[in-house]
């Protein structure tokens, strides 16, 4: 039986991604196909112009139908990053009675299927859309950390569920923007929860880490620990706005600035290129100039630490900031910035490396695997929710169950 196609969108504020892929026996990935097209219509991952958004959608997938010789076919999941993605904690729970309806007995499968039923019914504003609800430890009359309870004596059992939740109309115009290609939405996932898909192993979720998406409007962030996601969100910040800083502080047009974002930036201020010069070509109507490269980095600098402590404030209130032994993983278009991980690694004060993304062949660099991460993401995230009826969904069950150390939805 041949592997099953499928195809994956990212909608970002700066480029559009689609990515084809087929899945093998063994769980890996074969990429087949990859479009990609400048993003139009789109601001902070939020639609702000529907036809040219649409246009440009159909742009990338017309691309990646051209280097794979196939058809998108009729759907497609989508990886919605941005969309102001939070994270909530529900804590479910159930007596557990004996034959005799009183308090204390064996806990059986019934009783814990009841308690995850009652985790799972989290109440969300009209204004919020569920993405994922994903299933953390059991407590066992107070006790926490318990893998499978079933069997144990106890008078109560609690199980936590940790949603993760995005703002309705953005998921629900991104969805309508496919269905408009037209093609079917099948489903959508969190940018971030996807990016962590692609790159992380087990041991390093055991650990504790955190996977940063840096795109060009949002920051997509998530957090593991004891193999369970613990934190997500993200925040309406990114390379655009880094872009915006350089324009307003340089007296440059967008073009200029994120031109010279891209050839001369860094995240780093080196004292050693303080005296630097850097010449700036006359362009579209704005005259050239030279620019100290100290005040270029200083002024990328302070934007991007406020983002990396935006984060870091964040998992300090959760009280995870001294839970992340595996360090800081960084994904999206924003890690071909110079000294990105070297900033990370100083604000967050653990070990920072770009993402790699693993068992997946047919992308060509390592550079081009964390711009990807979210999209090959989002195809793992795809195959885990085939139906039953298809073979290779028993092999991502597997993988699954691995990955996460429990149920996943």
């Amino acid at each position: 039986m041949a592997a099953p196609l499928i195809t994956a969108l990212e909608i970002g504020t700066t480029t559009i991604k689609v990515l084809m892929a087929e899945v093998r026996e063994d769980g890996g990935l074969m990429v087949a196909g990859l479009g990609e097209c400048e993003s139009r219509g789109v601001r902070k991952g939020e639609i702000v112009d529907f036809e040219l958004a649409l246009e440009a959608v159909r742009r990338a997938m017309e691309a990646a139908e051209t280097v794979a010789h196939k058809s998108i076919g009729e759907s497609v999941y989508l990886a919605a990053s941005g969309g102001r993605a939070e994270s909530l904690l529900h804590i479910g729970g159930i007596p557990v009675l004996n034959e005799y309806d009183e308090p204390g007995g064996e806990i059986t499968r019934e009783d814990i299927d009841q308690a995850l039923e009652v985790a799972r019914k989290i109440p969300l504003s009209d204004e919020r859309i569920r993405l994922h609800t994903l299933q953390q430890n059991f407590e066992v009359d107070g006790r926490g950390g318990i893998v499978n309870p079933e069997r144990m004596l106890a008078e109560e059992l609690r199980v936590g569920m940790l949603l993760i939740h995005g703002q309705r109309a953005v998921v629900e115009n991104l969805k309508k923007l496919t269905e408009n290609v037209p093609v079917v939405c099948a489903d959508a996932a969190f940018g971030g929860f996807c990016s962590a898909l692609a790159v992380l192993t087990p041991e390093q979720k055991r650990a504790g880490v955190i996977v940063i998406d840096l795109g060009g409007g949002t920051t997509d962030y998530i957090v593991f620990n004891a193999g369970l996601v613990k934190l997500a969100g993200s925040i309406a910040v990114g390379g655009d706005h880094i872009t915006a800083d350089i324009a307003s502080g340089l007296n440059l047009n967008r073009r200029q600035a994120e031109a010279l974002k891209k050839d001369s930036g860094s995240a780093l201020i080196n004292r050693l290129q303080s005296d630097q010069n850097i010449s700036i070509p006359a362009e579209g109507g704005f005259s050239g100039r030279v620019v100290r490269a100290a005040t270029l980095h200083t002024i990328i600098n302070t934007r991007i630490e406020e983002m990396f402590k935006l984060i870091a404030d964040k998992i300090e209130h959760d009280g995870l900031s001294g839970q992340l032994n595996a360090g800081v993983i960084l994904t999206g278009g924003g890690t071909a910035m110079e000294g990105i991980a070297d900033l990370a690694q100083q604000v967050f004060n653990a070990p920072c490396q770009i993402g790699r993304i693993y068992d997946c062949v047919g992308l060509s660099t390592k550079q081009e695997g964390a711009r990807f991460a979210a999209a090959i993401g989002c195809v793992r995230y795809a195959a885990s929710q085939i139906k039953p009826a298809d073979p290779i969904r028993t092999v991502w069950k597997v993988w699954l169950s691995k990955l996460w150390g429990g149920n996943h939805e």
